[in-house]
């Protein structure tokens, strides 16, 4: 294995991408993809398995890329030992940031505005996707990090425990589930709601975060799930409809006036307000973003 068969099997776990590993190394995905080849055929295994959505690594491939990471430090700390520090890693010229968290929405202006005074060499590109993307979007190497509401059920069934294994999740906030509903909700005379109450009657049950299946006649329900806030309040104003959110997103987003909130017992609570990017993503800058995020966003609540 040379060197620099080394750092594109570490690109390539970053990007699952021989067309981005390649611009990272200046050259072509045919330079690349030959190297990578070359490689297989010295270790006589296959290190890729390669498919019209990316790259992903074997049983082999997944040795192939812990021994590369192992040989990457030793090569450091070889440099270390010897006086000869290594390069300092230059700064992304573009950060990733794909977010499906209403939560973040009012203090995007200043974490925007304090990541670029902190790192005025990286761009910073910021997208609304929906709850259903941000894993495969980390993963393919679409975006550096995601900023994602979920509640622990949710995680639980849709996180394989060998994805999770590939992401790092920061947690900035853990949150109570609230069920906000109209002030002139039959519901809102009632300090506790149960999966009996939410059961009664036909309703329109909806989430700021994803939410798993509530109730026990599934043709009772109309299901909805989408961040957008002014759908979200103008179906609560409505007696027959529930909206499962966090304390912190009512809070911050419904007119108490209109709304109120009541607890709802449920196995699957509490909210989690978490950052995500892959455990290969590890540049400072990523984790500079992070610690904005979290410190804007915990100032606010």
């Amino acid at each position: 294995m040379h060197l620099d068969q080394l750092l594109l099997v570490l690109d390539l776990a970053q990007t699952h991408s021989f067309n981005q590993t390649a611009e990272r190394h200046y050259t072509t995905q045919q330079s690349v993809s030959y190297s990578i080849k070359q490689l297989e055929k010295e270790l006589n295994v296959k290190i890729f398995n390669r498919s019209k959505t990316g790259v992903s690594f074997t049983k082999e491939g997944q040795y192939v890329l812990d021994c590369a990471r192992q040989m990457q430090t030793s090569w450091q700390e070889l440099l270390h030992n010897l006086g000869q520090e290594p390069a300092l890693e230059a700064p992304p010229e573009k950060l990733t940031l794909y977010t499906s968290s209403v939560l973040i929405n009012d203090s995007m202006p200043t974490i925007i505005k304090t990541f670029s005074q902190a790192c005025p060499g990286t761009r910073l590109f910021i997208k609304e996707v929906s709850d259903e993307t941000i894993i495969s979007s980390l993963l393919h190497g679409q975006c550096d990090i995601a900023m994602w509401t979920v509640n622990h059920g949710y995680l639980e069934k849709n996180v394989s425990p060998d994805v999770a294994n590939r992401l790092s999740l920061n947690v900035m906030m853990q949150d109570n589930s609230v069920a906000v509903i109209s002030h002139t909700s039959p519901l809102a005379k009632k300090e506790l709601l149960s999966i009996d109450d939410v059961s009664a009657s036909t309703k329109t049950i909806y989430g700021v975060a994803p939410i798993d299946y509530f109730g026990k006649d599934a043709s009772s329900y109309v299901l909805y799930n989408d961040n957008n806030l002014a759908i979200h309040q103008q179906l609560a104003s409505e007696d027959n409809t529930i909206c499962f959110t966090s304390e912190i997103m009512y809070q911050k987003f419904f007119p108490k006036e209109q709304f109120t909130a009541r607890p709802f017992e449920y196995p699957t609570l509490p909210y989690y307000h978490m950052l995500l990017r892959r455990k290969d993503s590890q540049h400072a800058v990523y984790q500079l973003l992070e610690r904005i995020i979290t410190k804007e966003l915990t100032k606010r609540t």
